[in-house]
């Protein structure tokens, strides 16, 4: 059931001050060089291709071998008829597993959209909602939220303090020094005076919308691979790596990043905020004796 959004102005006269715009235009100014191609979701750098921030996370995690995976899913499951894979061959699992992929990857797609574009209606900037959307505007100032992890995007508008001050959505980063490149949904700026605190807490927040069905999908306690040999092996490990990837670009270009959250979409219309601690680090080391041009095609 579809359910409008209103603006609440919390904003209203703040995100446009120009400290704020400086930030933008520093930030924007720093990554210019930066360009991404839709088609095949691809960056270059100075004309160069650039490897992508999952290319990098995906370093450190054992590869996926889908078919050797779906023969020994099909041998084990071919017989039993509780299991959803009974009587389905390895070419049968494995193009199940592709239209997983590209189902939840659509569907992820078109929310993010939505709340991308939620950044131009909580700061009033109308005009630049996209064209497929300029219909979910009601004459009243409200935007439609069609499905539930829309409404979940909106109400973590809603839900958001004052001090935390919208900086840009889509923000799009690249460390030259380390080869890689990406783009975040949400960057916004912690704002301790308009909450009566200490401004020595200042600082930016890294944040991304997930649609995934499950964050913690882990098999046999697998973990990350070398200096990552802590973390389990699933999404939200490397979430982990790759928020801490796109705040190493912003702390070489002389920003303070104090936070890092994921914004995890549910399908029953709530959300869950999830903080992620810093690997920064960790990830410099790491990176500093890595070619990736050479690893992304080995």
């Amino acid at each position: 059931m579809a359910k409008i959004l209103y603006n609440d102005g919390k904003w209203d006269g703040i995100w446009d001050l120009p400290k704020y715009q400086e930030m933008r235009d520093k930030i924007t100014e720093a990554f210019k060089d930066l360009t991404f191609v839709e088609e095949g979701h691809k960056y270059f750098l100075h004309g160069k291709e650039i490897t992508c921030v999952s290319n990098v996370t995906h370093m450190f995690k054992e590869p996926f071998h889908a078919h050797e995976k779906a023969i020994e899913t099909s041998e084990r499951n071919y017989n039993n008829p509780d299991s959803k894979y009974y009587r389905m061959t390895p070419e049968e699992i494995e193009e199940a597993w592709k239209l997983n992929s590209q189902q939840a990857c659509e569907h992820g797609t078109e929310r993010h959209l939505f709340a991308e574009n939620l950044y131009y209606y909580w700061t009033k900037q109308y005009d630049k909602i996209c064209s497929e959307l300029q219909n979910r505007l009601t004459e009243d100032g409200g935007f439609t939220a069609l499905y539930p992890k829309e409404e979940a995007a909106g109400m973590f508008y809603k839900n958001m303090p004052k001090c935390l001050v919208p900086i840009m959505p889509e923000t799009k980063v690249y460390s030259e020094k380390y080869g890689f490149s990406g783009t975040f949904d949400l960057l916004c700026y912690y704002d301790a005076k308009l909450e009566g605190k200490d401004e020595k807490n200042n600082g930016l927040f890294v944040l991304d919308w997930k649609t995934n069905k499950d964050l913690y999908k882990n098999f046999n306690e697998q973990k990350l691979l070398n200096p990552f040999e802590g973390l389990l092996d699933m999404p939200i490990s490397l979430y982990k790596l790759q928020l801490s990837c796109y705040s190493l670009c912003l702390e070489d270009i002389g920003m303070k990043v104090i936070a890092r959250r994921l914004m995890w979409l549910k399908p029953d219309g709530s959300y869950d905020k999830i903080p992620l601690e810093s690997y920064v680090a960790p990830l410099r080391k790491a990176l500093s004796d890595i070619n990736l041009s050479k690893a992304e095609h080995s």
